[in-house]
């Protein structure tokens, strides 16, 4: 690409101020303005010339070597014509004066040596020439940078825009003003490493300018000059553009400095224009602040714990681990004890029990966190006597992002997990460092990558960093690169290898860490993300023995089913001789069985709300009140269904404990609503906490039954047994004990012994029922074996038929029954009812009038101000956060394509070069395309073709009978990028696209130059009907919403499940950002659901439509119930057939969250075309790291759209934003 700027002839100079080529003729000789640099001298006066490097407005810069003297170094000639010169009057000794001047103490500004007069031969012409020596600086000018000649990183980018201010500061501290600032003045000069600044975003680089030719004391702006400033913001937004040149395939850092320095020279563009002139110092500090924020969103262990809701992070995979000292409840440090012993460990239990949380607590960043009332100096001496550095991956880092891609083979996966840790390591690495500043070794991150390449294979290739900052971000891209099904980089050797060499690696970082063990902890290797057989693969290779390594590992109970090999892959591998095992869900239980269980409940909710401003300055013992158990289960016995004693049951801290069978993520979120729904009185009104109790029953029935399975049926039938004997036990027998069955003694003694196991495994991994009393049993009996196992019914499933709370009673279920009971849900009840325990209660540690004293409630001191973080800023992301005093400068965020609907005589006067439309079988699809036509005559209609034939026949004759050329290609090609690309303007008519080709014509057609017209037709009738919709909320407007949505799976909604979420972008992050989610709610509520449940958010965004119908109350409670698991969930209405108000709602929620919070920002395409329309638009003008289609397994083509109504046409172009200067 070709350099554009200001440039004067060196053979006959005029005034002339135009922005020109530099490859362009001069109007008078004919000569190029860049033939000084192409018709290089080969010597001037006493240096021969390397090379030529740049040109400016007067002069041209080369790289020198003297011929004499003893300092030979390389010099930087600087040459202008003498004639140039006595043109406009300059004096070129005042001017390098002026030049030695600024230079003198400046960082910035390349220094002069000498100055001296020459006669320079320019390959035949030569030209009397003024020269100026200047200090060389070893790089490459900034037009090589913004011309893509040379390669620009976010870093590098951020660094070069902080050089800018800092030297145009000089400038100014030395009272003049540069007025040339332009791109071949500045040069990016390398630094050697012992030159790098430590305080750098990229210490390897450094801006200086060498050519003050046009520097003043006066400011020349206006009038064909460009101001220092102007300048500064030109070469910023120019790096902005560089970044995200790339689009989707643009590193996730990029796109993000991108944005926020495109911000910065919108902001500065606007200065200029008001005369207001941004501190330098404030700009940088902006600068700085924002790329770490944005690169670093890993880093932030300094700042004080704040919840924005009670219940946040309750799932501790989205919980910092610096957070963890505070909130875990470990009662006399007895499990991080136990789970920190050297060696390999599995942890069980089930889902909920806190085996993640127990997990992040053996954390280097855990134990490394800086709690209240310590210094730095007491973590440090935490760390170091440890004797461990525990390193946390989730076993989701396995898993591709998109389930179609290839299943990866355990070598892939092995090297995924191998990267993964080596990404970690650097991060404790930077904590250690922030600790104390010189604790690393200075081959720290040479050794890491090292070890990293050495065990990979194909060997990659790894630039050595210069911080441990890029230390971390080289890791980081090698894990993305990694973690795609492409890469082809697997293990190169054996597990007990490799990871032990990257062990050593990590040990030898630090003298803190030479004697610790290295703890690979592995959080959640289930069924939840990965097949059994892999499972089997994973643990039975990790699960080695070494002296400096072990692997912990989370798992749930029901991997006992496994067989796992010891590391040799030959015999089985045993517990307490290949590894150890620790069951965290019965130790959970245990605590909560006895008496102490209560106190247990009360330390972890009160843990949070020492950090949750908005709880109750008492404890959570006096926010709900108490009432024993056995009184609950007698009020139940001695009531009627629809008494008022009925409607206020379960409420008090027992209750609440009861309800928990190891599950502490269910009491977190159920004490949180009791919270939200609450009046200032205390304790909460035990009506209030019973309605509570009865929505997350039916929340979670509703799940249940969304499975499309039986297991609804199997809770309901144990449910209903568990409450009649309830009922029976006490009718008339106000002092006999009253029978709560709660769990199942289950002996697998023959028949199917497989299908049982599977059937049981299915039920546990559900959450139906949870393995409790320790690790499940086999026994011979009569030399036939005989597996044994003690389940617990989740209480939660039992609310609503109104069970007991105690773990009473049990059933008893073997052989034929057992075989029924598992095959026969519907017979559930029948076959429990036959088959009690006949051994004694069992003891549950509650006692009625056990009023234990827990320690007074310490309300936490409020937080201070600090430094926002991705949670931090989760709060009030609809409003951009307020300029820090002092900031002169207001960043400006890009703005979303402008949308404007247009009539079809506008249309008519259009001209359109190629139409994308789609050969579909709804009535609406051909009459859209008649109708269109009727306005417009394209150049070229690209069709796109289902395997369905529709209306294609139609559709062709119409195009062919206009004259029209066509060009066709299958919907399978168009998806994958392989049909032909829309040219010049475009218009798709979205009516007949499936939303995997919309999205992709809409977002081709925004990016070519011209305008993009969209065309919408709808349709009289959609599925499911109005009226349908309508009968079903009359008929269930009582009722909760849960169950208004089962009914609804009996209208016709013209597709059928089950779905399949896919991407439809190749972008990727590293994971370590938390996760947004914009989606839109319809009466096809199944989508919204499906992809609430299936990817986990931290903040979700659903838009609803504002129309006052059916279809829209519909939508609105899908929202809701979509929402119920997501704190701090947000709902917005909108017209959901207005394009411009819904690019509108998403462009400011990308703004919010993506730019502003540094989060992962997705959309989902769970709405309309109109919808989805709007997400491909901002999709294409804004980074986005996701978009999701959900796909259905099967369309209803008679009962999918019925009729044709009106035709809509919109007008959209790309706002001022990266390539789209104002």
């Amino acid at each position: 690409m070709s350099e554009i700027g200001k440039f004067c002839c060196f053979t006959c100079p005029d005034y002339n101020q135009d922005i020109k080529r530099i490859d362009a003729a001069c109007p008078d000789c004919g000569r190029q303005y860049d033939f000084p640099l192409v018709s290089s001298p080969t010597e001037i006066g006493n240096f021969d010339v390397v090379q030529s490097l740049g040109r400016g407005f007067y002069a041209a810069t080369f790289i020198a070597k003297p011929r004499t003297g003893l300092n030979r170094a390389l010099r930087v000639l600087k040459v202008s014509p003498a004639a140039m010169y006595t043109k406009f009057g300059k004096d070129f000794s005042a001017e390098a004066e002026r030049h030695a001047a600024v230079a003198d103490g400046a960082d910035h500004v390349v220094a002069v040596d000498d100055i001296f007069d020459a006669v320079i031969d320019f390959a035949g012409l030569s030209l009397p020439c003024h020269v100026a020596v200047l200090q060389f600086a070893d790089g490459d000018t900034l037009s090589k940078y913004l011309s893509g000649a040379r390669p620009l990183t976010a870093a590098e980018a951020a660094q070069i825009a902080c050089d800018l201010f800092r030297m145009k500061e000089e400038f100014e501290n030395k009272l003049v003003n540069h007025n040339d600032l332009h791109a071949s003045n500045i040069i990016v000069e390398s630094l050697p490493p012992g030159r790098r600044r430590a305080d750098a975003i990229e210490p390897a680089i450094r801006a200086v300018a060498i050519d003050l030719g046009s520097a003043a004391g006066d400011r020349r702006s206006g009038d064909g000059y460009t101001g220092d400033l102007h300048w500064i913001g030109r070469h910023i937004n120019a790096m902005a553009d560089r970044l995200l040149a790339r689009g989707d395939a643009a590193p996730d850092l990029d796109k993000r400095i991108g944005l926020k320095l495109h911000g910065i020279a919108q902001g500065l563009a606007a200065a200029t224009v008001h005369q207001r002139t941004p501190s330098a110092a404030d700009v940088i500090a902006e600068i700085r602040e924002q790329y770490h924020r944005t690169a670093e969103a890993w880093r932030p262990w300094r700042n004080q714990t704040i919840l924005r809701t009670f219940a946040e992070s309750y799932n501790a995979q989205t919980l910092n681990a610096w957070y963890v000292p505070q909130l875990i409840v470990d009662p006399d440090g007895a499990w991080l004890k136990k789970v920190s012993s050297p060696g390999p460990l599995v942890m069980t239990g089930m889902r909920g029990c806190g085996k993640t949380m127990l997990l992040h607590s053996l954390q280097f960043h855990a134990r490394a966190a800086v709690l209240p009332k310590e210094e730095d100096v007491d973590a440090l001496t935490r760390v170091t006597e440890d004797g461990y550095v525990g390193l946390f991956v989730s076993a989701q880092r396995l898993i591709p992002v998109d389930p179609r891609a290839d299943r990866p083979s355990t070598e892939e996966l092995f090297a995924r997990l191998l990267v993964a840790y080596a990404a970690q390591a650097a991060r404790a690495m930077a904590h250690l460092r922030d600790l104390e500043s010189d604790a690393l070794a200075l081959d720290a991150g040479a050794s890491l990558l090292h070890a990293v390449s050495e065990s990979l294979a194909p060997r990659p290739s790894l630039s050595q960093p210069a911080t441990v900052e890029q230390l971390e971000r080289c890791l980081s891209d090698l894990l993305i690169k990694v973690s795609r099904s492409d890469s082809g980089l697997r293990l190169a050797t054996n597990p007990n290898t490799a990871f032990p060499l990257l062990a050593e690696a990590i040990r030898r970082a630090t003298p803190i860490w030479n004697n610790s063990q290295i703890l690979f902890l592995l959080d959640d290797v289930s069924t939840r993300y990965l097949d059994p057989d892999r499972i089997e693969d994973l643990l039975s290779a990790l699960l080695f023995q070494h002296a400096h390594c072990a692997f912990k590992l989370t798992s749930e109970a029901q991997t006992i089913f496994l067989s796992l090999k010891s590391p040799g892959q030959v015999h089985p591998a045993a517990a307490g001789r290949d590894f150890t095992t620790f069951d965290l869900g019965a130790e959970v239980q245990t605590r909560l069985k006895d008496r102490s269980g209560k106190m247990f409940v009360t330390r972890i909710l009160d843990a949070r709300a020492q950090l949750f401003p908005g709880h109750p300055g008492q404890s959570s013992a006096d926010v709900l009140g108490d009432t024993d158990l056995e009184s609950i289960a007698r009020t139940i016995a001695e009531t009627q269904t629809r008494s008022r004693e009925r409607k206020r049951l379960y409420h008090g801290l027992r209750a609440l404990a009861g309800v928990c069978v190891g599950d502490i993520g269910a009491v977190i979120q159920i004490y949180q609503e009791i919270l939200t729904g609450s009046r200032n009185t205390l304790p909460v009104q035990p009506e209030r906490q019973h309605e509570v109790f009865q929505d997350f029953c039916a929340r979670h029935l509703y799940s249940l039954d969304r499975r499309g399975s039986d297991l609804k049926l199997v809770a309901l039938q144990f449910a209903e047994a568990s409450h009649q004997l309830l009922m029976e036990s006490g009718r008339g027998k106000p002092t006999g004990r009253i029978r709560q069955y709660t769990s199942l003694y289950v002996r697998v003694t023959g028949g199917k012994v497989q299908e049982q196991m599977s059937r049981l495994r299915e039920l546990v991994d559900a959450g139906v029922f949870v393995f409790t009393g320790g690790t499940a049993r086999t026994k011979t009996h009569d030399s036939d074996p005989v597996q044994q196992f003690k389940l617990t019914f989740r209480k939660l499933y039992g609310l609503a038929n109104f069970i007991g709370l105690s773990d009473r009673d049990r059933f008893e279920l073997s052989g034929e029954d057992l075989e029924r009971w598992l095959g026969e849900p519907q017979a559930g009840k029948e076959v429990l009812l036959r088959n009690l325990s006949t051994a004694g209660p069992e003891v549950d540690g509650e006692q009625p009038n056990a009023d234990e004293d827990p320690r007074p409630f310490e309300t936490a001191p409020r937080a201070v101000a600090a430094i926002p973080t991705q949670m931090d800023l989760l709060d009030g992301l609809q409003e951009p956060p307020a300029a820090r005093p002092g900031t002169a400068l207001c960043t400006i965020v890009p703005l979303a394509p402008s949308v404007r609907e247009i009539g079809a005589a506008e249309l008519a006067g259009i001209t359109v070069d190629d139409m994308v439309t789609g050969l579909g079988f709804e009535d609406r699809t051909p009459e859209s395309l008649r109708r269109t036509l009727e306005m417009t005559r394209p150049s070229r209609i690209i069709a796109i073709a289902y395997d369905n034939p529709g209306h294609g026949d139609e559709m062709r004759t119409m195009i062919s009978d206009r004259g029209i050329v066509l060009e066709e290609v299958t919907y399978a090609d168009f998806v994958q990028g392989a049909g032909p690309v829309p040219r010049g303007r475009t218009l798709v008519d979205v009516t007949g696209l499936a939303k995997p080709a919309l999205f992709g014509a809409v977002r081709a057609g925004l990016w070519a130059p011209d305008e993009l017209i969209v065309a919408y037709t709808g349709a009289k009738e959609y599925y499911p009907l109005e009226e349908e919709l309508r009968v079903v909320l009359e008929a269930y407007s009582a009722s909760d919403h849960h169950l208004l949505l089962t009914e609804l799976r009996n209208v016709l909604t013209g597709e059928s499940g089950p779905y399949q979420s896919v991407p439809l972008l190749v972008a990727e992050t590293d994971g370590t950002r938390l996760r947004a989610l914009s989606a839109f709610a319809s009466p096809r509520h199944e989508r919204l659901l499906h992809l609430a449940a299936a990817r986990e958010y931290d903040a979700v965004q659903i838009i609803t439509d504002a129309a006052e119908t059916s279809r829209a109350r519909v939508g609105g409670i899908a929202a809701r119930v979509a929402l119920e698991d997501t704190p701090g969930g947000i709902i917005e209405s909108a017209d959901a057939s207005n394009l411009a108000e819904l690019v509108a709602i998403l462009a400011r929620q990308h703004e919010g969250w993506f730019v502003h919070g540094g989060l992962d920002y997705e959309i989902g395409l769970t709405g309309n075309k109109m919808q989805a329309t709007a997400a491909a638009i901002v999709s294409a003008a804004l980074p986005v790291s996701q978009v999701w289609y959900v796909k259905p397994e099967a369309f209803d083509q008679p009962r999918f759209t019925k009729g044709v109504a009106s035709t809509r046409y919109y007008s959209v172009e790309r706002g001022r934003g990266p390539g789209n200067p104002s």
